[in-house]
């Protein structure tokens, strides 16, 4: 058996075992399964844990296996094993392992590294969400990142501030975000669907509240995508819509947020799409409208420790741009 067969056999039973696991319908462990992958970096990943979950296991019960005979042998005179078994078994094998598996987790790296791509995103961490950019098209989003399947991306990573890390991990490997230092990653999905990212780099506050979703679609679906994302949305003709905007630009949500054709900033993430995302506050809870009634009001109930001040619209206010936010989609 080959290597490379040997390989293509470890991934399939680290599928196999893992829809054991994690069914399909077991919808959230399964997003969360580095051993559940769902395109071609992740299997590499995922091959990779199985060989060495299979070598350090037999290691382990060699190891186990000799520390029963040493007990069962304690009291005789003369050694069982004398000292050149145990040079051998104690430094050389081990030493020749660990070799063997470093030249394994360098090829894949330098593996997954040689994959070509053709689509291009740059995401930028804050404390705490990311910043998304679509840079051939014009588009800015945030906290949810969308895809073609079947086609390699390239991800251009780098944090404004803090270290924070990027992982899906269903997709690829962890790659470290750092300031004025930008790190490329590549991945692709092999089939459409809602995978959950996050930052795995501690980064103070609310760190485990800093999450992403990917969103994996067909061609003509992400051609769709596009072409609905590239020009901003018309002014709102509705009343209650427009006293919503009125309110967004006046009461100062616009001096953070940024809405194309309405405002300028990036302090907070854009939202310019809001209304089409699953989550707020960087995946904490769902995007609907009682979240988002709540958010605006008092973020920190939420999202403790977020950079985002609570405000003291009146209902009615509260209201209209809470209904203006949801339409941009």
């Amino acid at each position: 058996m080959t290597l490379s067969t040997g390989r293509r056999l470890l991934v399939i039973l680290s599928t196999v075992l893992c829809r054991s696991f994690f069914p399909v319908r077991h919808v959230h462990a399964a997003r969360e399964s580095m051993l559940y992958p769902a395109g071609p970096a992740a299997e590499r990943i995922a091959g990779l844990w199985w060989e060495m979950l299979v070598v350090y296991g037999i290691v382990f019960l060699f190891t186990m296996m000799l520390v029963v005979l040493a007990l069962l042998a304690r009291r005789r005179e003369h050694p069982v094993l004398g000292s050149r078994f145990v040079f051998i078994s104690g430094i050389g094998i081990p030493f020749i392992i660990l070799i063997v598996m470093l030249v394994s987790a360098i090829r894949a790296t330098v593996e997954l590294g040689k994959i070509p791509a053709d689509f291009q995103i740059k995401i930028v961490s804050h404390h705490w969400w990311f910043a998304v950019f679509y840079p051939d098209y014009g588009i800015v989003d945030a906290n949810e990142i969308h895809i073609p399947t079947g086609r390699v991306v390239s991800m251009e990573l780098l944090s404004k501030g803090a270290v924070h890390s990027f992982w899906v991990p269903r997709l690829a490997g962890k790659k470290d975000m750092i300031p004025d230092h930008p790190i490329e990653l590549r991945l692709s999905a092999d089939d459409p669907g809602v995978y959950r990212g996050t930052c795995t780099e501690y980064c103070a506050g609310p760190h485990a509240l800093m999450a992403f979703r990917l969103v994996a679609h067909d061609a003509d679906e992400f051609e769709q995508w596009l072409r609905r994302h590239r020009e901003p949305l018309p002014p709102p003709t509705d009343p209650q819509l427009r006293r919503g905007r009125r309110v967004f630009q006046e009461e100062g949500c616009a001096a953070c947020h940024a809405i194309a054709g309405v405002s300028q900033s990036d302090t907070g993430p854009d939202l310019t799409w809001v209304g089409s995302r699953r989550t707020l506050g960087a995946g904490t809870v769902p995007n609907n409208k009682g979240n988002m009634s709540g958010w605006i009001a008092d973020p920190q109930s939420i999202k403790p420790r977020n950079l985002m001040p609570p405000s003291y619209l009146s209902p009615a206010d509260l209201h209209g741009v809470v209904e203006y936010l949801r339409s941009l989609k």
